[in-house]
C-alpha cells in the first residue's frame, strides 16, 4: 500500500482486529443463538499485547462453524492461506471471526487443531489458547453420590442415572466415562 509505513499498518490491523471483534460481539448478542455468549467460561484468556478476552468469541464461533470448516478442509482441501479457507464459510461473519482466529495461530496450526478438537468447541478455543486451560492437580473432584432408578431390569430398560460431585478445584472441559456392564 502506498503511502503507509509497516508501522501505521500494523496498528491500522489492530484496529482492524478490535473493530471487527466489536462488531463480532454485538451481532453474536443480537442472534438467535447466544446461548454460548451468555454462559459463564473460565477466567478471562487475555491475548498478550491486545488486552482482549478472545475465549468468548472463539467459542460461539467455533461452536456454530467447526463442523462446517472440518468439511471444507477434508473434501475441499486448503491450497491458500487463512482467508481462502475462511472465505468458503457461507456468511460474512463467520469468515470474520474464522480470519480473525485462524491469522492469531496461523493456517497450519489453526487446520491442525480443527482436525485434533473433534468437534468440540471449547477444547479447540484451549488449543489455539485463547481460552485458558486449567490443569487441576491433587484432589478436583469427589463423586458424593451415585444413583441408578431402576435398580435392574430386562433389556429394553429405560434407566435413570444421576451423579452429585463436589468440586475442590477449577478444572478445564473435560470428560467423565461410565460403563455399563450386562
Amino acid at each position: 500500500i502506498v503511502g503507509f509505513s509497516p508501522f501505521r499498518l500494523s496498528t491500522m490491523r489492530v484496529v482492524a482486529a478490535l473493530l471487527c471483534v466489536a462488531i463480532l460481539f454485538s451481532a453474536a448478542s443480537a442472534a438467535p443463538i447466544t446461548k454460548l455468549g451468555r454462559t459463564k467460561l473460565a477466567p478471562k484468556a487475555v491475548k498478550k499485547g491486545l488486552g482482549l478476552d478472545l475465549c468468548p468469541l472463539c467459542v460461539q464461533f467455533t461452536s456454530q462453524s467447526i463442523s462446517e470448516l472440518l468439511n471444507i478442509i477434508l473434501n475441499a482441501g486448503v491450497v491458500g492461506g487463512c482467508a481462502e479457507l475462511c472465505g468458503m464459510l457461507p456468511q460474512k461473519l463467520e469468515q470474520e471471526a474464522c480470519n480473525l482466529i485462524c491469522d492469531i495461530v496461523g493456517i497450519d496450526a489453526f487446520i491442525h487443531l480443527i482436525e485434533k478438537a473433534d468437534l468440540d468447541p471449547i477444547y479447540f478455543c484451549e488449543l489455539t489458547t485463547l481460552c485458558p486451560v486449567h490443569d487441576c492437580e491433587g484432589q478436583c473432584v469427589k463423586i458424593t453420590d451415585a444413583a441408578v432408578a431402576p435398580q435392574s431390569g430386562p433389556q429394553g430398560t429405560t434407566f435413570k442415572i444421576g451423579v452429585a460431585m463436589q468440586a475442590f478445584n477449577q478444572t478445564s472441559t473435560g470428560t467423565i466415562v461410565f460403563s455399563v456392564l450386562p
